[in-house]
């Protein structure tokens, strides 16, 4: 099974710096050891969000069931 690590944003910002510079990806890659396809894909949320921090979610919000209402009203 593959091992994921997230890219700190710090890590992000320079990637995204050295390719505005006119860097190729190969090249941005192999100075970094990351493959190429996870270079586009920060180059790319760059673009469309002008910022390289990654954004925390949470997840689906959380709800109360029909069944678990009536202990809250209890």
């Amino acid at each position: 099974m593959a091992r994921r690590n997230h890219l700190d944003d710090f890590t992000r910002g320079r990637m995204n710096g050295n390719l505005e510079e006119g860097r190729t990806v190969t090249s941005v890659a192999s100075e970094y050891g990351i493959n190429n396809s996870v270079i586009s894909r920060v180059w790319k949320e760059f673009q469309t969000t002008g910022t390289a921090v990654r954004k925390i979610v949470g997840g689906r919000p959380r709800t109360t069931t029909a069944g678990g209402d009536q202990y809250i009203i209890l």
